[in-house]
This record gives structure tokens, C-alpha cells and sequence, in this order.
């Protein structure tokens, strides 16, 4: 899973999913080199939570629930989420408000850390 480690709210769910996972799944954070690797500019991979598995690329809504299905405790949730009618809404709450939101949350600091260091 590519993730923002600039953002507080991403990292702290983040680093709770690395201490239930173990090894089943791999937690990247957004470089300028990881999200070339993934085919994607920094900001196309801190617009919305990306996974990738057996080579299919998930995004959204589908990513979290593709790591979700290899999480203990989360695979019921994955299966909640993951019924047509809840996926349905889940993905617009998720792509028309929440990933919005987190992104503008995070070119506002990115733009603060521009000015103190100047």
C-alpha cells in the first residue's frame, strides 16, 4: 500500500494497520521514486490511497479494501464495505469529499512547511 507520511491522519492509520498486519502487507510511503514506481506523480499518490496486489493496482475505496482482506479484525469491515449497495456510497463519500479534503489538508501544510523554510 502507498501511502501519505505527511499526513498525520494517513500515517496514524497507517502505523496502526503495520501493527496488526506482520508481513502480509507491505506499507510504502509516497517519495518522488516510489510513486514513479507506481506509474504516478507525488501528488496523483497522495490524492487517494493506492495498493497494489499480484499486480492489479487498486485505488480508493478498493485499496483500503484489498489490504482491509488481509488485516485481522478488518476483514469483516472489507466485507461490509465491500457489498455493492455500501461500496457504492463509501466510494463517493471517499472520492468527492474525504480524499479531497485529506489532499487540500496536505498541500496547505506542504505550502506552510515552503514558507518557514524560507
Amino acid at each position: 500500500m502507498l501511502y501519505n507520511d505527511d499526513c498525520p491522519i494517513c500515517r496514524r492509520e497507517i502505523h496502526h494497520y503495520v501493527g496488526i498486519s506482520g508481513d502480509d502487507v507491505e506499507f510504502i510511503k509516497i517519495t518522488k521514486e516510489t510513486a514513479s514506481d507506481w506509474g504516478l506523480t507525488e501528488d496523483q499518490a497522495a490524492q487517494q490511497i493506492h495498493a497494489r496486489s499480484d499486480g492489479n493496482v487498486t485505488v480508493g475505496v478498493d485499496a483500503f479494501i484489498s489490504v482491509w482482506r488481509r488485516l485481522p479484525y478488518y476483514r469483516i469491515l472489507a466485507s461490509i464495505v465491500g457489498w455493492r449497495p455500501i461500496r457504492y456510497i463509501t466510494d463517493i463519500v471517499y472520492r468527492n469529499i474525504l480524499a479531497p479534503l485529506l489532499f487540500a489538508m496536505h498541500k496547505r501544510r506542504q505550502r506552510r512547511q515552503a514558507t518557514c523554510t524560507k
